[in-house]
């Protein structure tokens, strides 16, 4: 029973041992490959001429993105780096009137950005990000007379995005992340998102 007790208690203790000696070996340097799952909420402000009303609305929903990247670390202070993703989610943006609905469907995003980090601690990155955004959506008007065809359309729209995140090394290689961006894609249509997310580095 004690020697049961005994190897027990190593097993316990060998990762924390483990980690506590890779410490050390800690590194941003690298590629990067990742997924993360966030909270992301459309604004829409705009004119529909087709029923003569305004968009006025916000809708968030859950989403989820993969992403790849490289880092390099330069000393022990900065890190710079790029990084491309794919995800999607969100909410639907609608609007009414006595003529008929308006609707606003996010699908695929796409993303490239480079961001630019400082290490406060050894295994803590704090980074701001910018790059550029690309969010496929479906947008559908339903007219209320039967004499008028409703229309359905898909569009991409691009613009800038912005933000910044803190991410944690766990172990050489594991890293944890969370991150707060904005896009404004134009004409009255914004995105912001907040995720948290892993990734495995090379």
């Amino acid at each position: 029973m004690k020697r049961i007790c005994l190897l027990l208690c190593t097993l316990a203790l060998a990762p924390t041992v483990a980690r506590a000696q890779s410490y050390d070996d800690v590194t941003f340097t690298g590629v990067k490959i990742g997924a993360s799952v966030d909270y992301r909420w459309q604004e829409g402000d705009y004119a529909l001429p087709r029923i003569a009303s305004m968009l006025d609305e916000k809708k968030g929903g859950i989403g989820y993105r993969g992403h790849i990247g490289y880092d390099v670390q330069l000393g022990n202070v900065l890190v710079i780096g790029g990084e491309g993703g794919i995800g999607r989610g969100g909410g639907t943006l609608k609007a009414a009137s006595t003529i008929g609905d308006y609707a606003l469907k996010p699908r695929w995003a796409w993303d490239v950005s480079g961001r630019v980090g400082v290490l406060p601690a050894p295994r803590v990155l704090l980074y701001g990000r910018t790059g550029y955004s690309w969010l496929r959506t479906r947008e559908t008007t339903d007219f209320r007379a039967t004499n008028l065809a409703d229309v359905h359309a898909s569009s991409t729209k691009s613009g800038f995005l912005w933000g910044g995140g803190a991410e944690v090394a766990l172990l050489p290689g594991v890293f944890t992340r969370a991150e707060y961006n904005r896009v404004n894609y134009g004409g009255g249509l914004t995105s912001s998102k907040v995720q948290i997310g892993m990734s495995i580095g090379f």
